[in-house]
């Protein structure tokens, strides 16, 4: 015969013959794996599956707090400075008692910090770093891992208090989040706690350029150039100019403006990008030429014209005398 058949068979007659019962009953205690943190409390729940017990009771070396009632009692630990603490739950049935024991385990646990070591600067070696703690029973060492995130970098774990993450800061990086986890493993259950914040990186002056919208101009034009850069902190920016007259600073001295310039204002027009971090600079060659139109060939017609004329008034006049002169026999012209 098969064992599983002789086996509920024999259940099936403890049902069914009179006086007859399975085996003894159980005794059970909520939550099965006890953690706390140290100095706060936890309340705990005994139950039984035995009918027509005469007690049912815990066994600790606190003081008992709690409720009961029909095939359940309560119980609530206050206060926890032990690290470890046993607690046991009992039910006396027919004049035997059934046990089940269970072990309170207390811990610590300081949520994770995240650490920037000096200025982040664009360009150089950055290393964040991540601290937490954690404290068990002494004969069992914390089992504590950190995970630490840096905008898209990939992520560093390590098993213990401190984790760190080396990177070449980027000033793109500015403003990322920077998230460290860190996971306390008590048996079957974790802690989890975690932190954030932004990353700062500060950045020398880049991407300076400078711009017109032509090159070359000719004598009268207005000419206008425009300096922009990035940075962190914003860069002030200085101009380097051909000559010191003449020009106007605008938009918060990113834009130099010359109205009706001349040649003397043709040169390099060289930016300065400053901020303590560094220095930036772009520049850009304007060419002014003369007019095409000299103010003083309008004089020079003129002249040559009045000169013209006035020759032309003389010859005609001349002429004229020479035409009207007496002949020689005192005879007139016809």
């Amino acid at each position: 015969m098969d064992p599983r058949w002789s086996w509920g068979a024999m259940a099936l007659l403890c049902f069914l013959v009179p006086g007859g019962r399975p085996d003894p009953c159980w005794v059970s205690i909520s939550p099965e794996e006890p953690m706390v943190e140290f100095g706060t409390s936890l309340l705990f729940n005994c139950t039984t599956s035995c009918r027509n017990y005469s007690r049912l009771s815990w066994e600790v070396s606190t003081t008992k707090m709690g409720a009961q009632g029909p095939g359940w009692v309560s119980l609530n630990v206050s206060n926890v400075t032990d690290w470890s603490l046993e607690l046991q739950c009992f039910v006396v049935f027919e004049g035997h008692r059934v046990i089940t024991n269970t072990t309170l385990h207390a811990y610590r646990f300081s949520p994770p910090q995240i650490y920037l070591e000096g200025d982040v600067v664009a360009g150089k070696e950055a290393r964040v770093t991540c601290n937490a703690s954690a404290q068990v029973s002494p004969s069992d060492p914390p089992n504590l891992s950190l995970t630490l995130r840096v905008g898209g970098l990939p992520a560093a774990t390590r098993r213990g208090p401190s984790v760190a993450l080396d990177f070449t800061a980027r000033p793109e990086q500015h403003g990322q989040e920077v998230t460290c986890e860190a996971v306390l493993r008590l048996g079957r259950r974790t802690v989890n706690a975690s932190a954030a914040t932004a990353l700062q990186v500060w950045a020398a002056p880049y991407d300076v350029w400078v711009w017109a919208p032509r090159t070359e101009f000719t004598a009268g034009a207005n000419l206008t150039v425009m300096c922009r850069a990035e940075g962190n902190p914003t860069p002030r920016l200085r101009w380097e100019l051909p000559i010191d007259a003449g020009w106007e600073l605008q938009d918060g001295g990113t834009t130099v403006t010359i109205p009706a310039g001349q040649q003397a204002h043709g040169g390099t027009y060289r930016c300065l990008a400053e901020n303590r971090y560094g220095t930036g600079a772009a520049s850009i060659d304007i060419f002014f030429q003369a007019s095409s139109r000299s103010p003083l060939i309008p004089v020079v017609v003129t002249l040559v014209a009045v000169t013209t004329l006035a020759a032309l008034t003389v010859a005609w006049r001349f002429y004229r005398a020479q035409s009207w002169k007496p002949m020689p026999d005192g005879s007139q012209p016809d």
